[in-house]
């Protein structure tokens, strides 16, 4: 089983709290590493961060596992195997969430999908890292009919924050509580796997 997780920050807060609750014993030991979100807008800088972090938990002689999206790089894949690596068995982080109810949701409208993480970085991905003001945000974001706010108990909600997202995009939004069984769940398959490939 991998010993350490190379994760996204995106959802560390989620993920730290769902091993607060729910790991026990040896789970709880696993190493968790986290990128910065906002290496997402440039591949090039996103590759070398995984491979530097697969690199260095090889090296010291640890079996990593990238808590990613097979969506997040389209070299993800190829990338992990390198190392011995896995990759989670989700698209993205929204999936690693909502599992097969993504599906369902993503039928009701067209949808962009905010959570905690996403909501503490936006600004460090649109805007210094796409260079995103609001006009190119509002032609962005006009594609969709929504922007659904996952409200995964993690941090208190702060009203202003979803309002500021709003006056940026200019795009209706929806709260929606979720939990984190579907994280869990995925996390535990993660834990048991035994080589490399998607989990």
């Amino acid at each position: 089983m991998p010993d350490c997780l190379i994760c996204c920050g995106i959802l560390r807060r989620e993920l730290e709290q769902m091993f607060a609750e729910h790991a026990g014993g040896s789970d709880r030991n696993v190493k968790r590493i986290y990128l910065e979100p906002a290496l997402h807008v440039d591949l090039v800088k996103l590759k070398e961060a995984l491979a530097g972090a697969l690199a260095d938990v090889v090296g010291e002689g640890g079996s990593p596992f990238l808590v990613y999206g097979r969506l997040c790089h389209p070299e993800i894949e190829s990338l992990a195997g390198e190392y011995g690596a896995s990759v989670a068995s989700a698209d993205n982080c929204i999936q690693m969430l909502l599992g097969e109810d993504m599906a369902r949701i993503d039928a009701e409208a067209r949808t962009f999908y905010l959570t905690p993480g996403w909501l503490e970085n936006w600004k460090q991905i649109f805007i210094k890292g796409l260079g995103w003001d609001s006009i190119d945000a509002r032609q962005n974001f006009g594609i969709y009919e929504r922007v659904l706010f996952l409200d995964t108990g993690v941090m208190p909600f702060e009203e202003e924050k979803i309002l500021e997202f709003f006056d940026y995009t200019q795009v209706p939004v929806e709260v929606r509580r979720v939990g984190l069984e579907n994280l869990h769940q995925l996390i535990q398959v993660i834990l048991k796997e035994t080589g490399p490939g998607v989990y």
